[in-house]
């Protein structure tokens, strides 16, 4: 009780001084490019354009205005720093301190913009908000977030809501963009508001506190929203992108809140629903191999609970199918060819709009089919310019560092955006303390950051809380039934889908020009959410929806999010367990204060019914649905586990937890092990500084993952063959100095660059086959441009994060293995060269030798140490979310924000 008291002593301090009580543990760092200050007015934009009027790229220190592009010049140099000479002094020049309370000392500007709230912003125009009561604050947070990042904000609403074309013009890139959403989640804005009472109702008290502070955070962005933009599209503050649309920002409300939160959970909080892609492969391989044979080429590719795989926790954490089984009466299998009407996203009515297309039955992996691009006032917006799962932690045990106290490097890969994505705040009132960043209009609450004395972060975890769902398709006339039918069976009645019609009407602007359109979309529900597509089963009639476990309640895990950052709530790591228990959608969530390191996996995750096949798409029939919701004590979770250290970078949660149906990666390579196998050396040691792991997560930043974890197993395998001998050494030794792709001095050039050429070529680009294709081909022919997996994630994407969840690099290694005889159980057979090892190294050679001959002949030269590489095609190019954009910056792994921690002390245990 004293320890609630002085909390509340602290933030109910009076506005204009700073709180007393508990607050300044020092200790966290952090890094956020490109920088806070997101919002360009016409003064500012014409400042940018007179250094730069093509292309409108903001510099530091150069045309940008100020704090919109300063912590992306720290963010860069980190890259070429000397990490072995590394130093705690020189972190200032990389990360900024990040205190919870700013004095009126130190703030460069202060405003108060309505009693009870004052704002102080420092001098990388971070707010500092406090609040006499937590509404206060949240206003605050409303009015902060929207200063820097209101057009933004407004961008993701309307994307959100579905209603891109009517936000940005009538280009067809904003309608595909609007089907999509469609599919993903529909709200009507009377469905999207009523989330909001309906989670004050499930969460009590707790629940009503929650809205009282979500309506005041509403309230501060339309406070703000009038002040920047107060006629149609003028005053000196408006962001520029409005008179470009000729549009004045529209009020916000409850329903836009829950938008935003829908689109972002949809992006980065989500796992599965790949079930119809697994289930074309599988028919695919049956009609190829065999019903039997079939069944094991795919549990051997599918690497659902691959023991090689790293994983975070070490605990296992029993979850998920195990061997895929068509054979359950619960499951049901798509016909390959059969006919096909659209779902939701159809035309309606008003002619001219294209079939949405499938990619949202592919899981992660359908992004490539899906639309991701809205044409903007200045040019496309690349909303897609995100990794499908991303971010990293990296966190060591107290018992394993100088002083006893843990050292933590973590953060989220959300994308390289300008402005981003993430926007930061530091807040101060009752019922909450903490620092960090959230999504663009979510910022009620701190989803990332620091407390009192102690700090959390996340990762994508994937887990699997979207199922495909079929539904036996009627004819509510009574007739018979066709794929165009809109009544599905419910037992045995014909019950009519939930049917709308979503309609927009797109104004042309200068960017987006033509006449007004006016677009009606089909909208399709059954009782287990979206359908996406009607097609047959054995011949029969069905609907493909697709069910996530966390639709209608998107606003949900906000009380998560909100106990984080409340000081009363988190007190030690069990109690963050507790807080990070309440969030739904799926992530892997860390921890540490000046004692413990922590880690806990959270999602609403289904608890599945006998019958069914996680991997394929089950029937709609009441046996069949979910019987539940995984328990607490049955997430995946480990606190200052026996190794000393914790390691996330969107790898397998723990031993026997199976990964989702559309996460193929987890196998025995994953770009996880750059850090482990750095943070198991400094374990072992021990006297483990900050800067040993600052150092540590920066150098696993520049190495190539997938050229490191199998190129020794590929390279023992062709041998010594002396045409391939200069090529074989330029491979081998890169990988034995650790297959960066880096330059380290800025001469333009990786240190690496001739064997970056040779296997870059050999893997082969994003739309070609290379050697992992080949090693396959050997058993499965052409089969293998059907698997439904990428081939790479390759850093020429522009998005910084690489080689992540790629089961290629795996089947590498597992084909290898098994065709030597190293580890014959690995898989059910070998691949390469049809099993036989001779025929393998053969097939090897002539993959190797192709890759050498094709890039001396597209280079013009004669051997291999004289080949090139153009570092820049491997950039990372931030997404213009804007006029202004910010410069490319050299390839780097790591985490958009990023949080350095080193606490010492704590409040009273």
């Amino acid at each position: 009780m004293a320890l609630g008291t002085a909390v509340l002593a602290g933030v109910m301090a009076p506005a204009g001084a700073t709180p007393a009580g508990p607050g300044e543990y020092p200790g966290v760092r952090n890094i956020l490019p490109p920088g806070q200050s997101g919002s360009i007015n016409a003064a500012e934009a014409a400042q940018v354009a007179a250094g730069d009027p093509q292309g409108r790229v903001a510099v530091d220190g150069q045309n940008a205005p100020a704090n919109f592009a300063d912590q992306l010049e720290m963010y860069d140099a980190l890259n070429h720093a000397d990490l072995g000479g590394l130093t705690d002094g020189q972190l200032s020049a990389f990360y900024k301190d990040a205190p919870l309370t700013l004095s009126n000392r130190d703030a460069v500007r202060t405003d108060r913009p309505k009693f009870g709230v004052i704002i102080r912003w420092d001098s990388f125009a971070v707010p500092y908000i406090e609040g006499k009561t937590r509404e206060d604050a949240a206003f605050g947070s409303g009015y902060a977030g929207t200063k820097d990042r209101m057009f933004l904000m407004d961008l993701l609403r309307h994307v959100g809501a579905a209603r891109a074309a009517e936000f940005l013009g009538p280009d067809e890139a904003n309608v595909a963009m609007d089907q999509e959403q469609l599919r993903a989640a529909f709200y009507t804005p009377e469905e999207a508001a009523a989330q909001i009472d309906q989670a004050a109702e499930r969460f009590g008290a707790e629940g009503r506190r929650l809205v009282a502070a979500l309506d005041a955070y509403i309230a501060g962005i339309n406070a703000a929203q009038q002040e920047l933009c107060p006629a149609v599209v003028t005053g000196p503050e408006c962001p520029a992108e409005y008179a470009a649309l000729q549009k004045k920002p529209e009020p916000w409300t409850r329903a836009d809140v829950v938008y935003v939160a829908s689109l972002v959970g949809g992006i980065f909080g989500k796992g599965g629903g790949a079930e119809f892609a697994n289930a074309r492969w599988l028919q695919q391989l049956e009609a190829r191999f065999g019903a039997d044979e079939a069944k094991r080429i795919f549990d051997d590719l599918a690497l659902a609970d691959d023991p090689e795989a790293p994983t975070t926790a070490s605990t296992p954490a029993p979850y998920g199918s195990g061997p895929v089984d068509p054979t359950l009466p619960g499951v049901a299998l798509p016909d390959l060819d059969g006919p096909t009407a659209p779902g939701t996203g159809a035309d309606a009515g008003n002619g001219g709009l294209p079939d949405p297309g499938l990619g949202s039955l592919q899981g992660r992996f359908g992004t490539q089919d899906r639309a991701t691009v809205v044409q903007g006032p200045f040019g496309p917006i690349d909303l897609g310019g995100v990794p499908d799962m991303m971010s990293n932690a990296a966190l060591v045990a107290g018992d394993r560092t100088v002083d006893g106290h843990p050292r933590v490097v973590f953060g989220p890969q959300t994308g390289y955006f300008t402005p981003q994505l993430l926007t930061e705040q530091a807040v101060v009132a009752p019922g909450i303390r903490a620092r960090g960043v959230s999504f663009a209009g979510t910022s009620l609450v701190v989803q990332l950051g620091r407390g009192v004395d102690y700090a959390w972060s996340a990762t994508s975890a994937g887990s699997d809380l979207v199922d495909t769902v079929v539904e036996r398709l009627c004819d509510l006339a009574g007739g018979e039934a066709t794929v165009e039918s809109e009544g599905y069976l419910v037992g045995n009645e014909c019950r009519p889908m939930d049917k709308d019609v979503h309609e927009e009407t797109a104004l042309p602007n200068a960017a987006a020009p033509g006449l007004p359109q006016t677009y009606r979309f089909l909208v399709l529900r059954t009782e287990h959410g979206i359908v996406q597509v009607r097609t047959t089963v054995d011949g029969r009639p069905v609907a493909v929806v697709l069910e996530r476990s966390t639709y209608g309640r998107e606003l949900d895990s906000a009380l998560g999010f909100e106990r984080l950052g409340n000081p009363d709530y988190v007190q030690d790591a069990a109690t963050f367990r507790d807080a990070a228990a309440a969030i739904d959608y799926t992530f892997n969530w860390f921890y540490v204060d000046d004692r413990d390191i922590a880690y806990y996996s959270s999602g609403r995750l289904p608890v599945r019914a006998d019958g069914v096949d996680g991997h394929l798409p089950r029937w709609g029939d009441a046996a069949y649905d979910w019987q539940g919701w995984l328990a607490v004590d049955d997430h995946p979770q480990q606190a200052n586990p026996p190794s000393g250290f914790l390691v996330s970078w969107n790898n397998k949660q723990a031993p026997g937890f199976s990964a989702a149906d559309d996460q193929w990666g987890y196998g025995p390579v994953h770009r996880s092990q750059a850090i482990s196998d750095r943070l198991a050396d400094l374990a072992a040691t021990g006297g483990v500084t900050t800067t040993d792991v600052v150092a540590a997560v920066q150098d696993a930043a520049t190495v190539d993952s997938r050229a490191f974890y199998t190129l020794p197993s590929l390279l023992d395998v062709v041998g010594d063959d002396p045409e391939l001998a200069d090529a074989v050494s330029l491979l081998r030794g890169w990988q034995q100095r650790g297959a960066h792709r880096l330059d380290q001095d800025r001469d333009g050039a990786y240190e690496e660059q001739a064997a970056i050429a040779l296997f870059d070529a050999w893997w082969g680009a994003a739309d070609e086959q290379g050697v992992a294709q080949d090693l396959l081909r050997g058993t499965l022919g052409d089969l293998v441009g059907e698997l439904p997996q990428r081939v790479d994630d390759h850093p020429r994407q522009g998005l910084g994060s690489s080689w992540n969840g790629v089961a290629w690099y795996g089947y590498v290694l597992k084909d290898l293995d098994v065709v030597r005889g190293i580890d014959p159980g690995a898989w059910s057979r070998a691949y390469c060269g049809g099993g036989d090892l001779a025929t393998c190294q053969a097939d090897l050679r002539t993959s190797l030798r192709a890759a050498v001959d094709g890039v001396l002949a597209e280079q013009g030269v004669s051997s291999v140490d004289q080949l090139t590489y153009d570092k820049h095609l491997d950039d990372i190019r931030a997404t213009t979310a804007g006029l202004v954009a910010s410069r490319p910056i050299d390839w780097q792994n790591r985490p958009t924000f990023q949080q350095v921690v080193d606490y010492s002390s704590h409040r009273p245990r």
